[in-house]
């Protein structure tokens, strides 16, 4: 009972490789992880939100690690790794997922990185100058998106933290900031620029529980049985190894086992391991 297949010939593998192995890409799809998202963005309903459950089944762990790791270009401000790495990016778009969200607060230091570079007074400057290439056939990533997914990022992340000075003790110094921001890309192409700053503002001064517990029940409304065919979207469990995978009760994660075994917290396998793609 596998799940349903990803669009345009991408596979579990290629999202993850592209993510994890950048500047690399997988030579069976060899197309940039910000293009590959976009495909998957387009596709709605319970066809995401089963791929997203499956991305994060298998990577979460894998792309946290790396997240916090010393490679190298994590650390070279001169590549747009520095501020938005690919795994980044696979893991903001995995957000939509209350699951994950509680998986990244749990470890803070994703976060406090990515607050601290924020803090920068140069930011700005400095990621517009990266070095964003994809190569010929591919545009590249702007500013405007990197920046936009940064601030949405945290954002997201805080609506799973009591405290926000638990994910960085200075991120107060962000409200002038995203003040700033808001007004300075009120008419960006990029709206979440503004939206994500303005947003910030209100959760770090302290966000009304009503709106903050609001934007937590649209999250949940993603979360569903892992089982093809069921749809079931209350009353799940989530699944004791990688903790993302839901289902509505025993029978259909027995069921949905002889998929979910071969990706389950499993990270990127090389070629010629089991076969986890879903076909």
């Amino acid at each position: 009972m596998a799940p349903p297949s990803f669009p345009q010939g991408m596979t579990l593998r290629t999202i993850g490789y592209a993510a994890l192995k950048y500047p690399d890409l997988a030579a069976e799809l060899p197309v940039p992880l910000v293009n590959q998202i976009g495909a998957l963005q387009r596709v709605g309903g319970e066809h995401q939100d089963h791929m997203i459950a499956q991305l994060g089944s298998q990577y979460l762990t894998a792309l946290l690690e790396f997240q916090v790791s010393e490679n190298a270009l994590l650390h070279d401000p001169s590549s747009s790794q520095y501020y938005f790495s690919t795994a980044l990016s696979l893991l903001n778009f995995l957000t939509t997922s209350p699951d994950v969200c509680i998986r990244i607060a749990k470890h803070p230091a994703v976060v406090h990185d990515v607050v601290e570079k924020l803090l920068d007074p140069n930011v700005e400057a400095t990621m517009r100058a990266c070095d964003r290439s994809s190569g010929p056939q591919f545009p590249p990533a702007t500013f405007e998106d990197d920046f936009g997914s940064l601030l949405q990022f945290v954002s997201t992340i805080l609506l799973y933290v009591d405290q926000p000075e638990t994910l960085h003790p200075r991120i107060s110094e962000l409200i002038p900031k995203c003040q700033t921001w808001a007004k300075t890309y009120k008419n960006s192409r990029v709206r979440t620029i503004a939206n994500a700053a303005s947003r910030l503002v209100m959760q770090i001064q302290g966000m009304d529980p009503a709106m903050k517990a609001q934007l937590k029940t649209v999250q949940a409304a993603s979360l569903l049985c892992g089982a093809t065919g069921c749809g079931k979207r209350s009353d799940l469990t989530a699944c004791a190894g990688c903790k993302i995978q839901r289902y509505c009760g025993r029978e259909h994660q027995k069921k949905d086992w002889k998929f979910h075994k071969h990706i389950c917290n499993k990270g990127l396998e090389e070629v010629g391991g089991e076969d986890n793609d879903v076909e």
